[in-house]
């Protein structure tokens, strides 16, 4: 983020013509056209802002082309030049202009396998995972849970994959639960470089001993809604209620709506802010709602209770948001609250 407009300008196009060239972007497209738009858009609105300072540096041309033509150009050229970075500045800003390009830009060198150093910290990651479960018996440990949101979706579900690697034992000793939130792992496995990301998530998913939940909103652009990430085609929404720990359907994908997690004035403010609503589901809401990922990471109920029921932690509240009393049934597993009775 901290490099020279020219390095940026220089690394977009070259993602740019990466994506045509291997047909990535036709792959986005078929896979999710909303997601498809999105990416456009970003080299759209580059184009734009730079079509108008090209434009006034023409009309600065045209006007001063009586004084001589070196001098006309010269100042044409000043003023496009000035005028594409203001614009990228202000209000390329305002829609976070420079860090889609750099996404863009990281993820086409990523899965071209230029950040070794990225590479490495998954590597590390895992090992760390690794000893954290086979210790988790002595240290009281009861679940382990590697969450990851947009990009770090991706970083999770390799982290994970990489531990089953070295390690196919990994999750029999401590519950290992995966929490994938507007997800874009598929915007590496659709590209054609992007194989060993496919893997990932295959070997993820074959793991019987890992529970893998993915957050899923029509409300977020950034992310691939209803995309599976692991066969990258269209997702079967999990049943509102299963039992505890069932992991049939992997990832089993929730939908939830971001408009739901916090209230109509704050979802207003954010409209035109996709970046901002595309974190909402990682950020803490003003109203309850049927997603909360504080109550996944350090909430009172395990993380199998909580993927089991479409309402989450709220089917097992009182109005008044206490914890109610927990029921079991025949199989001891915990029973939510009626819908009638759940806290709105």
């Amino acid at each position: 983020m901290g490099r020279s407009v020219w390095s940026h300008m220089k690394g977009s196009v070259r993602a740019m013509a990466d994506m045509v060239s291997s047909g990535t972007i036709a792959n986005y497209f078929r896979s999710s056209r909303r997601y498809g738009l999105f990416f456009l858009f970003t080299y759209m609105l580059l184009a734009v802002f730079w079509g108008l300072a090209a434009a006034a540096g023409f009309l600065v041309y045209q006007w001063l082309a009586a004084f001589g033509t070196v001098f006309a150009t010269v100042a044409g050229l000043a003023v496009t030049l000035a005028g594409g970075l203001l614009l990228m500045r202000w209000p390329g800003r305002r829609f976070r202009l420079k860090q889609s390009l750099d996404l863009a830009e990281f993820s086409v060198d990523f899965v071209r396998g230029r950040h070794p150093e990225v590479e490495a910290r998954i590597r590390a990651f895992a090992d760390r995972l690794r000893a954290v479960e086979a210790e988790a018996a002595a240290q009281g440990i009861d679940e382990i849970i590697v969450a990851g949101h947009s990009l770090g979706a991706m970083l999770a579900v390799s982290a994970v994959a990489a531990a089953l690697a070295a390690d196919p034992a990994f999750g029999t000793r401590a519950r290992v639960r995966i929490l994938t939130l507007g997800s874009t792992t598929a915007k590496f496995a659709l590209h054609p470089a992007g194989g060993r990301f496919r893997e990932a998530a295959e070997r993820v998913a074959a793991a019987e001993q890992i529970g893998w939940v993915e957050v899923q909103s029509r409300d977020d652009i950034v992310s691939f809604y209803k995309v599976n990430p692991v066969t990258l085609g269209p997702v079967s929404f999990a049943p509102v209620l299963l039992p505890p720990g069932e992991y049939s359907l992997k990832p089993l994908i929730r939908h939830v709506e971001i408009r739901q997690m916090i209230s109509p004035a704050i979802y207003r403010r954010h409209w035109f802010d996709v970046m901002r609503l595309h974190c909402q589901c990682f950020l803490a809401g003003d109203i309850r709602s049927t997603h909360d990922f504080y109550a996944y990471v350090c909430g009172p109920l395990s993380f199998d209770v909580l993927a089991s029921h479409t309402n989450s932690l709220r089917a097992y509240l009182l109005p008044d948001g206490t914890l109610r009393p927990l029921v079991y049934d025949a199989a001891g597993c915990i029973l939510p609250l009626p819908e009638s009775e759940t806290a709105a």
